[in-house]
């Protein structure tokens, strides 16, 4: 943003921002910073965003949602500490320079300043408190820069010969950066809600092409390790059950070698002996450890059948928890493809839920994490009165029946959870990921199997078969759902018939 440009926004932020007080602050990538503040006056939320990224310095008021990495970065909580709850005094640009200084403060506190400098290449963000505006934290590290070491006073930057003429023909210049996004050269009649409202029209598309899917792109990168990883996991299981069913017979040869352990003599190698168990009475060779007794090796035979036994109990029980977190995890790279290909949506609360979801499994590896002693619980967040169709979508059925589709994880769980009872029919694709159904059908009314046919016609076009001419799906009543100890939302298991339907989700188009 140049010279011109910035201090006619600043202006427009200066008659807002002051009075207003900082709720919360986001960090959505290292050049975007977002601070939601209320009071004031003004009457709702006021959304200040502040970019340093190269192409698009600037800040302004935005209307519009985005997605937040799930983890708060190093900056962002650093802010979060020193100014969440603090009021703002003055907005304020530093003449003849593109530096904007937001000045803050908490009732009986220092004040602080969030010091934005816009200066192209190597825009910056500094967090300053006291008069003499000691530096406590910057948006980007650098070692070569005396500059901003922290501990010091905050000194501007140098401005370059060429920078002073640059500025000085700008200010002699009609033109500027926003009488062209906003498409005429006097602007001074603009309402201030007209200005921001532009220039985030200008920004937005900007941003999403550049950033936009920054943060999904990275989880799903996370999503697909997490993915490899359990499948050596699986592989490694396999190849330790194969091990065990080795070893599951070793008490049939303890018997044997039980009933001729006279015949043993001390380090040998092996024996041969009648094999009773089987029904052509053959001679098999039991191989023997030289370096134990005729006594420790039969003990050893029956350790290791118990072992076996023990070991392969334990062997399926992880395949199945690992199975299932393999389904889990294409669930939620499936549900990343379909974000994906609408880049220009707009950001609701789902999206951030399911970026909380794949962020806790990818960087857990799967595993629950137990509760630590002594320590209290988190208390929960309030949630909405409309919860329970977060992440739901609700079609009407061709014979008056409700059709509940689970755009996420979350509405997946919701629908399980809350919108479902016992005698409705679930639907989801077979062995594929996919977004679950559910119809409830019109009171007083018998099961009609065109509704049926379009509950699992929406399963097979919210699959990944979508583009398949034949998809099968899965139709059971939720009364044979189970939910799995410790499962994840939206994770369910199916106990009890169920019936499987062929769907060409093309034609349906």
């Amino acid at each position: 943003m140049d010279n011109q440009s910035l201090k006619i926004m600043t202006a427009a932020l200066a008659e807002r921002l002051p009075g207003t007080f900082i709720t919360k602050v986001h960090q959505m990538t290292p050049y975007h910073l977002l601070l939601r503040l209320r009071g004031g006056g003004q009457g709702g939320e006021l959304r200040l965003l502040i970019s340093v990224a190269p192409m698009e310095p600037g800040l302004h008021l935005t209307s519009r949602r985005y997605l937040n990495p799930p983890r708060p970065l190093r900056f962002c909580a650093y802010l979060r500490h020193h100014l969440q709850g603090a009021k703002i005094s003055t907005v304020e640009k530093i003449d003849d320079d593109r530096i904007v200084i937001i000045r803050a403060a908490r009732r009986a506190a220092e004040e602080k300043q969030l010091i934005i400098e816009l200066t192209g290449k190597r825009s910056n963000a500094v967090l300053c408190q006291g008069s003499e505006m000691q530096i406590g934290a910057r948006l980007f590290e650098s070692p070569t820069d005396q500059r901003l070491k922290p501990g010091s006073n905050y000194q501007q930057p140098e401005k370059a010969g060429i920078a002073i003429v640059a500025v000085a023909a700008a200010a002699k210049r009609p033109s500027f950066l926003l009488a062209k996004i906003i498409g005429q050269e006097d602007i001074t009649d603009l309402s201030n809600e007209d200005l921001q409202s532009n220039y985030d029209d200008w920004f937005f598309p900007r941003y999403q092409n550049h950033y936009g899917s920054r943060e999904i792109k990275r989880l799903e990168k996370a999503l697909r390790q997490h993915r490899r990883r359990l499948q050596k996991r699986r592989k490694r299981l396999n190849e330790e059950s194969n091990e065990k069913e080795s070893h599951i017979n070793d008490s049939h040869l303890g018997d044997l070698l039980k009933g001729a352990l006279h015949q043993v003599k001390k380090g040998a190698k092996s024996i041969k002996l009648t094999n009773y168990w089987s029904p052509d009475l053959e001679e098999v060779e039991i191989v023997l450890n030289p370096a134990l007794n005729p006594l420790a090796n039969l003990e050893k035979f029956y350790k290791n059948a118990k072992k076996a036994k023990r070991g392969l109990k334990l062997i399926e029980k992880r395949l199945i928890e690992t199975r299932r977190e393999e389904d889990y995890t294409e669930e939620l790279l499936f549900q990343f493809e379909v974000l994906k290909e609408n880049p220009d949506r707009t950001v609701t609360d789902e999206e951030q839920d399911l970026l909380e979801l794949a962020s806790d499994l990818a960087e857990r590896k799967g595993r629950q994490q137990p509760p630590e002693k002594g320590r209290k619980h988190k208390k929960s967040e309030p949630k909405p009165k409309n919860s329970r169709h977060r992440g739901v979508e609700r079609k009407i059925g061709v014979d008056g029946g409700i059709i509940y589709v689970g755009l996420n994880a979350l509405g997946n769980e919701n629908i399980y959870r809350h919108l479902s009872a016992p005698e409705d029919l679930w639907f989801h694709t077979l062995n594929r990921p996919g977004a679950h159904i559910l119809l409830k059908t019109a009171p007083g009314s018998t099961d009609s199997e065109k509704e049926q046919l379009q509950a699992a016609t929406l399963a097979a076009a919210n699959s990944r078969g979508k583009n398949e001419k034949l998809v099968e799906v899965t139709m059971i009543q939720v009364k044979h759902l189970r939910k799995p100890k410790g499962g994840r939302p939206g994770q369910v298991l199916l106990f009890g018939p169920r019936q499987t339907l062929t769907i060409n989700p093309i034609a349906s188009d």
